[in-house]
Formats: structure tokens, sequence, C-alpha cells
């Protein structure tokens, strides 16, 4: 049996989404699928830019401001959010690095905030560039795609 170094296997799928009693049986020297990798960072981006800077008391700066308030212009705003959300994956997705984010214009609908993001996945599971599609929604909800 080969030993895999924690600190190689540590950018799989997540701890809490090991622990869940519906968890899929992993073995220690072929990693996550792949599949299960993607689906656990889409998850975890998901969480984390839903989450509200002050929203949690053991990292006070994990989230993104609530942009319900601003002031700015469209052009500013969408500027604002998208490095904010660049800073937030950086700092909270180690999993993904080289992040890139692009605010998309939605032609048929111009008030609604899409956004593009290009990253690579850091795992020995996958090692690849990803893309996901952001849309803020109605209910101001990030929706990963």
């Amino acid at each position: 049996m080969t030993y895999i170094a924690p600190e190689e296997s540590a950018f799989g799928v997540g701890f809490f989404e090991r622990l869940e009693a519906n968890a899929k049986p992993m073995s220690l020297t072929r990693g996550p699928d792949a599949w299960d990798v993607l689906e656990s960072i889409k998850r975890n981006v998901s969480n984390i830019l839903n989450t509200r800077i002050g929203g949690a008391q053991s990292a006070p700066h994990l989230g993104l401001v609530d942009f319900n308030d601003a002031t700015l212009e469209t052009l500013d705003l969408s500027v604002r959010i998208k490095l904010a959300i660049q800073q937030c994956l950086e700092r909270y997705e180690p999993r993904l690095t080289r992040v890139l984010v692009r605010a998309d214009q939605d032609s048929f609908n111009p008030l609604t905030l899409r956004f593009h993001i290009t990253a690579t996945i850091n795992s020995e599971a996958l090692h690849d560039k990803v893309q996901f599609s952001l849309l803020l929604d109605q209910s101001r909800k990030y929706r990963v795609f």
C-alpha cells in the first residue's frame, strides 16, 4: 500500500462531506473522484460567497460585504464585487489557485450581476483549470454553475 502524506491529499473533498452518513468510501491510494472534488469546490464557493462578513465568529473576514446598500454606479459596483469575490476565494478556498474573476454583462437583463471564475484546481485528485459561472439571483444569493 502506498502512503500518501496528509499534506498531499488534503485538497480533495471537504472534511464535513467525508463525515456525512451517505458519503462514498474513499481509498487512500486513489483519492476522491475528480467529479466529487469539483462538486465539493462548487458547494464551498457557494457557501463562502453567500456568507456575509462578520457572520462567522471563527473567521470574521469570511464572506462578502452586503452590497445592497451600495450607492455606486453599476460599473463601480461590479468591479468592487469582482475584487471581493477574487480575494475571498483566494483566502478561503485553498483548492483553487490563480483565481481570475470576470464580470459578464447580460444584455437581456442588465440589472443582473454575472461573474465568470477561471482558476486552477490545486488537488491531488485533479490538476486542471476549472471555470465557474456565478449569478447573483433575485434573493441576493450567489448561484454557482
